[in-house]
Order: C-alpha cells, then structure tokens, then sequence
C-alpha cells in the first residue's frame, strides 16, 4: 500500500473520533448521583437513560476520560429534553471498545 493511501485511512479513522456527545446549553445544571449516593423516594421517575460513546473503529483514539465524559453528558442531554434535574447513575457496563452508562432520570426538588 502506497504512503498515500496509508495517510487517507488514517485520516478517515481519525475523523471519525471527533463524534463524543457535547454538552448542550444548561446541561451542567442536572445533577450526576451514583447508586450510593441520595435518597430518590422524594423524586419523580421521567424515564431510563443510557449513555454509551465508542465504537469499535474509534475506541483507541479516543482516551477512557473522553468516552466516560461523552456518555455523561449524552445522560444529562436526554434528562433535559425529559424534563429532569437529576441523573442517578448505576454501575457502569463494561466493554472493551466503549462506555455504557445506564441511569434513570428525575425531576428532585432543589436545595
């Protein structure tokens, strides 16, 4: 294979790695709770969450940090088109190419 078209399939894998979820606008205000953490009776469910970055042709460009921070802000993403204010994370899955995050959302009253 050519100098050539070893530069243009590095390429196109690389462009592929610039697809992590952003936060949208107000998203850092839903609050991240993992299993251990609050009391979730005084909340009301909106729905099951899961975030999940990395695919099988991109996970070794992109570090462990920026997959885990995709998904997380996929979860807070889709609370707030749910209406929640709250995230409660459970343990995360793991596999080798990607992270998976699954959580249930909530609307909690506020401090």
């Amino acid at each position: 294979m050519n100098t050539l078209k070893v530069l243009l399939i590095s390429l196109s894998i690389l462009s592929l790695t610039g697809c992590i979820t952003t936060p949208e606008m107000n998203s850092e205000h839903v609050a991240v709770l993992w299993s251990e953490q609050g009391d979730m009776d005084i909340c009301e469910l909106k729905g099951t969450l899961i975030g999940s970055q990395g695919h099988w042709y991109d996970y070794l460009f992109i570090t462990n940090k920026d997959l885990t921070q995709g998904a997380i802000n996929q979860l807070r993403n889709d609370a707030l088109t749910l209406g929640a204010n709250t995230v409660f994370l459970y343990k995360p899955k793991v596999f080798t190419t990607s992270v998976t995050l699954l959580a249930n959302a909530y609307v909690c009253p506020l401090d």
